[in-house]
């Protein structure tokens, strides 16, 4: 990991924590489904998965078949400009069938590629319809991935309501550079566990509504479809 000549990796940490604060203003802002833009889906789209946040258009997803942590291929977000005005996400989004009522740990594993103004943040939201308010969130924003780092391990633990809920999860790059996200799994956990994410209760707009078509399960964690 690279510090700023004048700099600590506390200090570094620090400035990483404030600065991915912002992605809690924006993530928890989502009306239909996000207030993030989305991104018209592409045949090279890795299936399941979709391109969004506030500069979609500055970033591309794809499926690479040359680097991965398990089997042959992974997911990747990568920048396409060299003046970046915001970040990108490739996420996806579910119901809470298989996670109501319960603990639940997610793990996956991302590789970065890029400078030490360029981070990746595994993140999840869970969005709470009984009471029309965002619950759990986490983004990893005090332990952001920075610079360039090999597969490393991620894990977020949240709790689901026994309401309906939209679970929104992904893979947040803001900065040039290229992150590698793979074998992404979800696991109910005991409520002795200690969680990670943390309870917003941030109301939501009454436009946003659950998607029809809203899928019931996650798919294509290991992206090997």
């Amino acid at each position: 990991m690279c510090l700023r000549p004048d700099g600590t990796l506390l200090q570094l940490l620090k400035s990483a924590a404030m600065k991915t604060m912002h992605y809690l203003i924006i993530l928890i802002s989502f009306t239909s489904f996000t207030g993030c833009e989305k991104e018209e889906k592409k045949s090279t789209d890795p299936a399941g998965w979709f391109l969004a946040g506030n500069a979609p258009k500055e970033f591309k997803i794809g499926v690479d078949d040359q680097n991965s942590i398990q089997g042959a291929k992974s997911g990747f977000i990568e920048s396409i400009t060299d003046t970046l005005s915001g970040f990108g996400t490739m996420m996806q989004v579910c119901s809470e069938k298989d996670f109501k009522g319960k603990r639940v740990k997610m793990t996956g594993y991302i590789q970065l590629l890029g400078s030490e103004y360029t981070y990746a943040l595994m993140w999840i939201r869970v969005d709470d319809f009984d009471k029309r308010v965002t619950a759990d969130f986490d983004n990893m924003a005090e332990r952001p991935i920075i610079g360039t780092r090999y597969w490393t391990k991620c894990e977020i633990v949240f709790d689901v309501p026994e309401s309906p809920c939209v679970v929104n999860y992904g893979i947040i790059l803001e900065g040039v550079g290229k992150a590698w996200f793979d074998n992404v799994s979800f696991d109910t956990v005991s409520n002795s566990t200690f969680k990670t994410a943390y309870y917003l209760n941030e109301a939501f707009s009454d436009d946003y509504q659950i998607w029809q078509d809203l899928p019931e399960n996650p798919v294509n964690l290991d992206f090997e479809e």
